[in-house]
């Protein structure tokens, strides 16, 4: 993440377009907009950036809107699936100790929020390249390949983004735009050092 923090962004107005996306993060149902400028973010060159890293102008306002609703939708499954995963450790848990380790299922929560990070990113970065879900399902394989790469590195930035959400509490709108941003910035970082040997590595 060092080169993630700042060094290697060259956008003279990264605070100001930080700071729409954090106050529109605020607004619900505006907020949209502010996540589809996280979409654009993570598809900005990923293995021509020497020069730095410079964020997507707010623009095109009704495009960036659809890509807000297609980066909502990936949240909402990565969402369910730490759901799922955080009652299926309850349960385990429960089983596994005779009904002594009688625990919420919001203790195993955070855990899975922070396994599954990855998944949301490489899954987004996946369905981007052709926009259509079912070449996304088609590309299971690959989508796990990328993820098992990119996973250890990847904890980092979602152990930042979860602690995030109990540091600002009420002040979300920050949480979640820079929370994401700087996961998005990690990501593609990872992909601009390591993604040729994936590729070379995989034969996809």
């Amino acid at each position: 993440m060092k080169n993630v923090l700042f060094p290697r962004f060259s956008d003279e107005r990264l605070w100001l377009r930080v700071s729409i996306g954090v106050l529109l993060m605020f607004l619900p149902v505006v907020n949209v907009f502010a996540f589809g400028y996280l979409y654009r973010f993570l598809q900005t060159p990923r293995h021509a950036t020497d020069g730095g890293v410079l964020l997507p102008d707010w623009d095109s306002w009704g495009g960036m809107f659809w890509d807000g609703l297609r980066f909502v939708a990936f949240i909402v499954a990565y969402a369910v699936c730490s759901f799922g995963l955080a009652f299926i450790a309850q349960w385990l848990m429960l089983v596994g100790s005779f009904g002594v380790l009688h625990v919420s299922w919001t203790v195993p929560l955070p855990l899975a929020l922070v396994l599954l990070f990855p998944l949301l990113f490489v899954g987004l970065m996946r369905y981007q390249q052709s926009e259509n879900v079912r070449h996304l399902l088609s590309a299971h394989r690959s989508t796990l390949h990328y993820a098992r790469f990119l996973w250890w590195p990847m904890i980092w930035p979602a152990l930042a983004f979860v602690g995030l959400q109990y540091v600002c509490g009420v002040l979300y709108g920050i949480a979640w735009f820079v929370g994401f941003g700087v996961a998005i910035a990690s990501f593609n970082e990872l992909l601009r050092h390591y993604g040729d040997r994936i590729d070379e590595k995989s034969g996809l």
